[in-house]
């Protein structure tokens, strides 16, 4: 009896389905993220409830009216909603990217056009989120000097000078930032719309 012989595939789409492992990888990230957004969440959880642990610890007593709890909390929720942005935007982009190869096929020109939208809308988001991050930054960093210097005894003192002393070196640090991720953004902006 003589043997079947089977029609071996005749193209990669046959053997591997590219549409097929997008949408693995796709769902894959979403799990990884979601993973991550949970942990963050939690961490977050954990602090305001560890900063409460502190605060009915020290009621009663002059340390109970320090800002510094407050502004440590509000620091750490701030920081997980910017990684939470962050991630989602992570994986937009991702699959942006993955839909963007999809469609282009074997039209390398559509590839291109699709490849420089995505990259220029990755470019625009990361810059707001990072400029979100120093807007925060400096915001708690006037929070905590307004704090030092609300303090009895400060008023008038050196101390208060160095605190504004701080203000002003921090200022003059945001603003370098923002310039210098201005100035990253350039060349991408320029890459995406060529």
């Amino acid at each position: 009896m003589p043997a079947k012989t089977k029609k071996l595939p005749v193209s990669i789409e046959e053997v591997i389905n590219p549409a097929a492992y997008a949408d693995a990888a796709s769902k894959g990230a979403e799990h990884v993220i979601e993973t991550t957004k949970v942990t963050l969440n939690f961490a977050a959880k954990q602090n305001a409830e560890i900063i409460a642990a502190i605060k009915k610890a020290l009621k009663g007593t002059p340390l109970a009216e320090l800002p510094i709890l407050d502004l440590t909390a509000q620091a750490v929720e701030r920081y997980v909603a910017v990684q939470n942005g962050l991630l989602d935007l992570t994986l937009e982009q991702f699959n942006a990217v993955i839909n963007a190869m999809q469609a282009a096929g074997t039209d390398m020109d559509k590839a291109k056009a699709e490849f420089s939208s995505v990259l220029q809308s990755s470019v625009d988001r990361a810059s707001v989120a990072q400029n979100s991050v120093i807007d925060y930054a400096a915001e708690q960093t006037k929070a905590g000097i307004d704090a030092v210097k609300a303090q009895p005894g400060v008023a008038g003192t050196e101390a208060e000078e160095f605190v504004d002393n701080i203000q002003r070196g921090f200022d003059t640090v945001v603003a370098a930032q923002k310039d210098l991720l201005g100035l990253a953004a350039e060349p991408l902006k320029a890459a995406a719309s060529a």
